[in-house]
């Protein structure tokens, strides 16, 4: 029980938006008009509107949704730490969505009067905005504790022995994908050339031409650790993908990687932690020395996790000395 309400902070900042949500609706009551604004194609007046029940019953919907699906993740899901308290910050970015929905277009129309003169102006920012509250119900959540965490493996090496190891392998995830992502730019730009408009709509087209590149990137990858530290390079652009000095490792660990705990395939990027997750499995897990974390699909991921803490022990010792 103790430890379900260290979850409490958290809970209760996801639980603000459908508060805040609800609150409003019975303030407002009797001052909204039966239709607010709920589309604009620039920043001037709105040219869509919705009835302010239907508007209001969805978001109130959404936001409650993930505040009841945040509860029941701490109190009777059976996810570890690091999954829910992750869990955290995608309910939070749906719940805060819904929100400022509900609070700008509610309050545009009420301060204008009517739906159709309800401008948008810098009200956007908060629009843009609030998909970054879901730091906060991550950063109010307890992190794991220390005591979660397992002795870190070593590798034997010699005092004056240096070891090092290297892996090249290719992402089939990232071979679809950039097929996939070619082949809808052919069918964009295809037609546009053909008809002579790719200048006046070159937007869609560079767009989708960076986004190829950018998906090659991944598909033949080099992952390095040695006394530099951890090491991911793109052999496609000679870049490095993600670097990990050794002197920032606090440990390194073989561990089975659930896409759903690091957000999903791909490159993710997340509050505290990034992921290169091409599948489920095995894969290779740095803890930062701030905390971070860092984690790549590996079939051989003990042996560089051996290695690293190996060449990090010997890194300490001899700074001790």
């Amino acid at each position: 029980m103790r430890a379900r309400l260290r979850w409490t902070p958290a809970l209760t900042a996801l639980a603000l938006p459908a508060l805040a949500i609800a609150g409003t609706a019975l303030l407002w009551r009797e001052v909204l008009p039966e239709r607010i604004a709920t589309h604009w194609s620039d920043l001037g007046a709105a040219d869509g509107a919705a009835p302010t029940i239907a508007v209001l019953v969805i978001v109130l919907g959404v936001a409650a949704a993930a505040a009841i699906t945040g509860t029941v993740l701490v109190t009777a899901s059976r996810l570890t730490a690091r999954t829910t308290r992750a869990s955290m910050f995608w309910l939070g970015v749906p719940a805060a969505l819904a929100a400022a929905c509900w609070l700008v277009p509610a309050w545009l129309t009420l301060h204008a009067g009517s739906a159709e003169d309800a401008v948008l102006g810098v009200w956007i920012i908060p629009l843009l905005l609030c998909i970054l509250y879901g730091v906060v119900p991550y950063a109010l959540a307890p992190r794991p504790g220390a005591t979660e965490e397992p002795g870190a493996q070593t590798m034997p090496l010699a005092p004056s022995e240096v070891g090092a190891w290297s892996h090249t392998f290719t992402a089939n995830i990232f071979v679809y994908a950039t097929i996939v992502v070619a082949a809808i730019a052919v069918v964009v730009i295809v037609p546009l050339a053909a008809s002579g408009s790719l200048g006046s709509a070159w937007l869609a087209p560079v767009i989708l031409l960076v986004a190829t590149v950018v998906l090659a990137s991944f598909i033949r990858i080099r992952v390095s650790a040695d006394w530099r530290g951890l090491r991911v390079v793109s052999l496609l652009l000679r870049i490095p993908l993600k670097r990990v000095p050794l002197d920032r490792i606090r440990r390194a660990e073989a561990a089975q990687l659930n896409p759903g705990e690091w957000g999903g395939w791909g490159y993710r990027i997340m509050p505290g932690r990034s992921a290169l997750v091409l599948r489920s499995g095995p894969g290779l897990v740095i803890t930062s020395v701030d905390g971070t974390q860092f984690a790549i699909s590996l079939a051989d991921a003990d042996n560089p996790a051996r290695l690293l803490n190996t060449l990090r022990g010997q890194e300490v010792g001899a700074d001790s000395v």
